[in-house]
């Protein structure tokens, strides 16, 4: 571990796992520089860091700024969430937008002589081909990320993963590196609602919703599954996430490890767990599979026995404990949701979030509407009108180019429409205004 003087970069501090590391680092007494897109931190108010930089890691300036004099840097900056986010969909985009990220920030650590940097990279890494059978607990060794050639990742945002732990390790001659895959990390101040959130945090506030929607003990509690509620998982407590970092750090771990919970469990059987877990009475729950929304791999369980002899480190955590915890914060935080809402609207909020959202990040977009009125009147001819336009779309095409294009944060889009009233010849039949 770095000495408490050291400045700790952790990238996507404000995140989940980010800032449940930064806290404990900060707690220890470290000197700790959150940087993040995003102002506000999952821990609200609680003080988290020494130094908090907002900004774009995808942009290269920004990160020779935010790494400057740091010793370590901690890279868990990423565009991710459940099979909500990372499905097919949005592939091309979470691709491009995490490598540039982390190609960007290795570039910053490197020239500016950073001596640690870990490495946030996941369970997605594994081959699909041995992923299938639901019936089994696939237990996944961190060889078998290489088990068929060329490797099988799950989607983009896995080849993503093992292809950024493969840039990384060119540079292991310049500076220590430290690279953990995690299974299924959940816990308190994680996503809950908006999409991106893992499966037990959406367990748990359907559970929630159910039972708050319940008008009596017999009526049904429905809680919404994806696919047959037959896939099998592991999911790992927060706690014991950062628990098993703090570990590769102060051990100097440079090996690549599995930091995951090897207690697999049904999606439907943890719907039961999440059901329990708020009181609802097991004869009133109604499971609701939805065989149409993305579900991810049939199996997938974490293999532990390297990490077990090389860090010494095991989970602490129950599923069952981990998931009431979760489940009170969770709880509260839906509660403050409701504060103020008459029966009506109460009810139909939680009625919505009943359902998982599908997150579409190409329309994750600020659009900008120009409106340009062409009229007859005046002396121009149609050809100079045309003529005009052409040019006024290629300057906005060269003055809006960064804005449009960007990766990270907020993007934008314009779209232009022409008005001319409908008996208006003036561009002609085969220049109408809808087609120019």
């Amino acid at each position: 571990m770095p000495n408490p003087t050291d400045v700790i970069v952790v990238t996507g501090g404000h995140g989940f796992i980010g800032s449940h590391v930064a806290h404990r680092l900060h707690e220890a007494g470290h000197f700790v520089r959150v940087v993040d897109i995003s102002p506000t931190s999952a821990f609200g108010d609680i003080k988290i860091c020494s130094e908090f930089i907002q900004g774009n890691l995808c942009d290269g300036p920004f990160c020779e700024q935010v790494v400057r004099g740091a010793h370590t840097v901690l890279h868990f900056a990423a565009a991710m969430g459940g099979m909500g986010t990372i499905h097919a969909e949005n592939d091309f985009d979470i691709y491009l937008e995490n490598h540039t990220m982390t190609l960007e920030v290795l570039r910053a650590c490197v020239t500016a002589g950073v001596k640690r940097f870990f490495y946030a990279s996941s369970a997605c890494v594994y081959p699909e081909t041995l992923q299938k059978d639901e019936n089994t607990d696939v237990s996944l060794k961190e060889g078998d990320a290489w088990s068929s050639l060329p490797p099988t990742p799950q989607g983009l945002y896995g080849l993503e993963k093992l292809h950024s732990e493969i840039l990384l390790q060119q540079f292991g001659f310049s500076i220590q590196l430290h690279m953990a895959r995690f299974h299924n990390v959940y816990g308190p101040r994680g996503a809950w609602s908006n999409g991106r959130e893992k499966v037990p945090a959406a367990m748990i506030r359907k559970a929630l919703c159910a039972k708050l929607l319940q008008a009596g003990a017999e009526d049904p509690a429905v809680i919404e599954i994806w696919g047959t509620g037959t896939q099998r998982r592991s999911f790992l407590f927060i706690d014991d996430c950062v628990d098993a970092i703090i570990r590769i750090l102060d051990l100097g771990c440079t090996d690549v490890v599995n930091i995951g919970s090897e207690e697999a469990i049904s999606i439907d059987d943890l719907a039961r767990l999440a059901a329990r877990s708020v009181g609802i009475d097991m004869a009133s729950l109604h499971l609701q599979l939805d065989p149409n929304k993305p579900v991810g791999v049939a199996s997938r369980n974490s293999n532990n026995d390297f990490v077990r002899s090389r860090l010494s480190w095991e989970p602490r955590f129950s599923l069952e404990e981990g998931v009431r915890q979760t489940a009170l914060w969770i709880g509260a935080e839906l509660e403050s949701q409701l504060k103020g809402l008459d029966n009506e609207r109460r009810s139909a909020y939680l009625r919505a979030l009943q359902e998982s959202k599908l997150v579409h990040m190409k329309a994750e977009r600020e659009t900008f509407a120009i409106l340009l009125p062409i009229t007859s009147r005046g002396s121009n001819a149609p050809e100079d009108c045309l003529e005009n336009l052409a040019e006024f779309a290629q300057s906005l095409e060269r003055t809006t180019w960064r804005d449009t294009r960007a990766l990270g944060g907020k993007r934008f889009e314009v779209k232009i429409y022409l008005a001319i009233d409908a008996d208006d010849h003036y561009l002609r039949d085969k220049n109408r205004a809808e087609e120019v």
